[in-house]
């Protein structure tokens, strides 16, 4: 059979798992904190400072992740294992007894995360270990992220389908398509993908022997901070990440007070900006194909900083023109999530060929870590401004909350778009450099 079948094949066993880890995103971040607080009657201060300590601990576990994975050299045992783990933390999180207390929260919420991290660090780094070529690295991270964008639009689909159903019977519907389909799609992707990091390219990386893990771990990550491309492309997607998570902050606010639109409205907005995200992102991966990554991840974002250029101009009850604004905003988050994981691995080239290490898991660890920062950032400063200006007292009628909304929804992300694209937009590693840096890799290492 044809050598580009196999790989597309191999590229999509790889992807199926991303749509079942996506499933609980929704209901995790969004869902279970009023659930819990709310639902359960744990009350939502304790409920917010166990999910804050949770997540705060879930941040500091991904560097480690990732350097296990990489010192093991094995991909496939920790993603099996970070997902039995994550599957046993959300039957705990997402059916809990009738009563649970601070602790029941505590633990489960713990392995969750815990279990996400141990399966997601390597199995992003695993993408990276696939394939070499430019155009293939593409192919498999869009088919990785579209796969998860389909995963969060059945999460969403789901409480529209039970119409009828208790807050407790969607969410243990989740939890049980979830674990289903990730047995299913997991056991696939370590039966039917090899595992890359297995292959022989250490050996122009220094012998450590006699050095304790600690001091390993520990010049591990120092030593990135030489690697000015890594850097650079860390920066932009932190800021990128930072201009997307404040409209995802602040989307239902916006709907509801400013546009002044219904729950129904609200939902088929949010459909529709995902449906966008998946549409698009063949035709990124085309454009990438024919030029440079970087490049059209900085039209993306161009194409998004447009679409956010005319927020200010809608007024109450304009859902046609929001709509066009979230599907063109839609289109280019398919390129924010596809593009920029294909970069950071052709990045990974570099570090290999210039710095002699094999560290492809803490590089994505990192990148991990950046993400849940940038999200995490994004509430801390969206929703505490918005609380100040009184926007859920009122706010309908409050010109001040209102104009606060607007501008953290789209005029601060249209600045720090604006700084991502200058820092990529001549971005030094493109195809022809990725190439160079793969051939001089097949020489030393082999």
């Amino acid at each position: 059979m044809p050598q580009p079948d196999r790989a597309r094949r191999t590229a999509i066993y790889y992807a199926l798992p991303a749509m079942a880890a996506a499933v609980p995103t929704i209901p995790a971040y969004v869902l279970l904190p009023s659930y819990y607080g709310d639902d359960l009657g744990l009350g939502l201060a304790l409920t917010g400072a166990i999910l804050l300590a949770v997540r705060i601990i879930d941040m500091l576990t991904d560097p480690l992740a990732g350097w296990l994975s990489d010192y093991t050299g094995r991909r496939k045992i920790w993603v099996g294992f970070g997902a039995v783990i994550a599957g046993i933390g959300i039957w705990m999180l997402f059916v809990p007894p009738d009563q649970p207390g601070g602790w029941h929260l505590f633990v489960s919420a713990s392995t969750l995360f815990l279990g996400w991290t141990l399966f997601q660090v390597p199995y992003l780094a695993w993408g990276a270990d696939l394939s070499g070529d430019y155009r293939e690295r593409t192919l498999i991270t869009s088919l990785r992220e579209g796969a998860g964008l389909i995963g969060i639009v059945i999460a969403g689909a789901i409480p529209v389908v039970m119409m009828n159903a208790t807050r407790a019977e969607e969410i243990r519907t989740l939890a049980f398509m979830t674990i289903i389909a990730g047995a299913v799609f997991i056991t696939l992707l370590i039966i039917k993908v090899p595992d890359s990091a297995t292959r022989n390219e250490r050996r122009d990386i220094p012998d450590q022997t006699g050095i304790s893990l600690r001091t390993r771990f520990g010049q591990s990550l120092r030593s990135l901070r030489q690697n000015r491309l890594f850097v650079r492309l860390l920066a932009a997607w932190m800021i990128n990440g930072l201009a997307g998570g404040l409209p995802a902050v602040c989307f239902p606010l916006f709907v509801r007070y400013y546009l002044k639109l219904d729950t129904d409205a609200e939902n088929a907005l949010i459909l529709l900006y995902f449906v966008a995200a998946i549409a698009a992102i063949p035709l990124w991966v085309l454009l990438a194909g024919r030029t440079s990554k970087h490049r059209v991840w900085c039209m993306a974002m161009i194409m998004a900083v447009s679409a956010f250029a005319f927020v200010p101009f809608l007024s109450t009850g304009d859902w046609i023109g929001f709509a066009v604004i979230c599907v063109v905003t839609g289109a280019a988050l398919g390129a924010d999530l596809a593009l920029p994981p294909a970069i950071q691995a052709d990045v990974d080239d570099w570090d290999r060929y210039r710095f002699h290490a094999s560290r492809t898991g803490v590089l994505f660890a990192l990148w991990n870590m950046t993400n849940k920062l940038a999200m995490a950032l994004a509430a801390g400063i969206a929703l505490p401004i918005l609380g100040a200006f009184g926007l859920t007292d009122g706010g309908t009628e409050n010109s001040a909350a209102l104009i606060a909304l607007v501008m953290i929804y789209a005029v601060l992300p249209i600045v720090l778009k604006a700084g991502a694209i200058g820092m990529m937009w001549r971005f030094p590693l493109d195809r022809v450099h990725q190439v160079a840096i793969r051939r001089r890799l097949a020489r030393r290492t082999f």
